[in-house]
């Protein structure tokens, strides 16, 4: 029994390493909504993130999110937006800025995606010093870079989208 327990714990380590988790971060999965998205959402996970309702990102420091998905079609290419809304779930919408808008590359993900395959899309994000101190709702998506939008700018269209409560703290 003793050997079976450290055979699954050595199956689970390199699964994680197979299946994205190659820079050795480990993802914590957190509480998150599903926003209308079009594919399965598998899991979501933030690193250094416990699994309370809000997750606290210190100015200056840098997170990764992972995000595990099965599209239903082939994908030629994604785009990644982030949103997020002052405040909680009312507050003033603005557009949260992330170097790498392409989801195809430097993401851990690879277009064109195949219908019914596990994907884990990865994105690291530095909260610069100058990014207020405020709770917030985030809404991250992955969305076809020709998806119609409504007159807000957001698409109509979510391939994957996710929200989640955080807070930007000192």
């Amino acid at each position: 029994m003793y050997y079976l327990k450290i055979n699954l714990i050595y199956f689970f380590i390199l699964y994680n390493l197979i299946e994205g988790n190659h820079n050795n971060s480990f993802f914590n999965p957190i509480i998150y909504k599903n926003c209308k998205s079009n594919f399965e959402i598998i899991s979501v996970g933030i690193t250094e993130c416990d699994k309370s309702e809000r997750c606290e990102f210190k100015r200056g420091k840098e997170y990764s999110l992972q995000i595990g998905f099965k599209p239903d079609k082939k994908v030629d290419n994604l785009k990644t937006l982030v949103w997020a809304h002052l405040g909680d779930a009312h507050g003033a919408l603005t557009r949260f800025h992330v170097d790498n808008e392409d989801a195809c590359i430097e993401s851990n993900i690879t277009c064109p995606l195949m219908a019914n395959k596990i994907y884990w899309y990865k994105q690291t994000v530095l909260l610069l010093q100058e990014y207020p101190i405020v709770d917030l709702q985030v809404n991250w998506l992955l969305i076809n870079p020709d998806a119609e939008k409504n007159d807000k700018g957001l698409p109509i269209n979510r391939d994957v989208c996710i929200k989640f409560l955080a807070k930007v703290k000192e």
